[in-house]
């Protein structure tokens, strides 16, 4: 298994494998991770690039004490100077998750084959013990993944869809923070109570069966979210993060749609994180045309593209989510 051995700048592997050294290292001590977070943001430069604000918003939460850093590690690949970098969720109660980060500079295709190898050994003891591997990618990620299955990987496809990524940028920041949003009359902005609300939000969230409930209630406790209640005090709307920094769960209960609750939470939690010094950002399913479309329409959102070297056209990026069982 690759072993990160020491860090001044470079870690020391002692596996190998074809010919590349499958150099994988944990950067998850703050000395480490505030490194890993100035190379692969060229020292700030792109704070402002899609692809750096799950690593900008999770690192914020772990060198600030805003999330137990016991739920989340940071793999980088190759361990000298990492092109990919792995945040994995981790904890007893439930199975990893994977989030891949996309180059900068564009994929690689044997660093990627073997980042994502040395990651399982790595992960082998939990994979082994939860029977499960959850991941977050870009679909060139995933197809790297699914060719791993296909050469002998012992893991069977469970799910797995197409989102599309949005994110706000500098002005529209700037811009919903002027705005003001107040709930409509019969309702309440409120905060979610995750000793007594995690249980119900999670029954609603359409990925549920995959994960328990007490992931939920470890991400309303320790990370930000928002609702709307009715006069009774009832929740009838809310989002959440989730522990990849990305917001997550925009949910309304059926009876109270139509009535503009879910966009209300929606600004609410934007202003929060904006405010916290956080990136905003959301992954909407490719077949939930409707929102697809609003989320185009709608001022304060930007799709994330990426240039053609080719044609120099903004080619719309892709991201999926995807569950695995492991069948070794």
């Amino acid at each position: 298994r690759s072993r990160c051995t020491r860090f001044s700048g470079v870690c020391q592997s002692v596996y190998y494998s074809h010919e590349m050294p499958e150099e994988l290292c944990d950067f998850t001590a703050p000395d480490r991770l505030r490194q890993l977070v100035d190379l692969l943001t060229e020292n700030g430069k792109n704070n402002n690039r899609f692809e750096s604000f799950a690593l900008l918003n999770t690192s914020k939460w772990i060198l600030t004490g805003g999330f137990p850093k016991e739920y989340l590690r940071f793999y980088g690949f190759p361990s000298a100077r990492p092109v990919y970098l792995f945040i994995v969720e981790v904890a007893e109660f439930r199975f990893p998750h994977i989030h891949a980060r996309t180059p900068s500079g564009g994929h690689d295709s044997d660093l990627l084959e073997h980042g994502l190898k040395a990651l399982l050994k790595e992960l082998d003891p939990l994979i082994a013990k939860h029977g499960r591997l959850g991941m977050d990618a870009d679909t060139t990620v995933r197809e790297a993944f699914f060719k791993l299955q296909r050469e002998g990987a012992p893991f069977e496809t469970v799910y797995s869809g197409d989102f599309f990524p949005y994110y706000m940028n500098e002005q529209q920041r700037t811009d919903i923070l002027k705005k003001e949003y107040a709930a409509p009359k019969g309702y309440e902005i409120g905060a979610v109570d995750a000793s007594t609300d995690y249980k119900f939000i999670h029954a609603m969230w359409p990925y549920g069966a995959y994960a328990p409930e007490e992931l939920t209630r470890e991400r309303l406790t320790h990370l930000p979210s928002v609702c709307i209640r009715d006069a009774d005090g009832n929740l009838v709307a809310w989002e959440l993060t989730h522990s990849s920094g990305v917001m997550t769960h925009l949910f309304t209960v059926a009876e109270h749609r139509g009535r503009g609750l879910g966009a209300l939470a929606e600004n609410l939690l934007s202003q929060i994180l904006i405010r916290a010094g956080l990136h905003v950002f959301k992954y909407v399913v490719d077949t939930n045309v409707n929102v697809v479309n609003s989320t185009n329409r709608h001022p304060f959102w930007s799709q994330w593209t990426t240039l053609n070297d080719e044609d120099e056209e903004a080619e719309k990026m892709m991201w999926t989510f995807a569950g695995f069982k492991y069948i070794g």
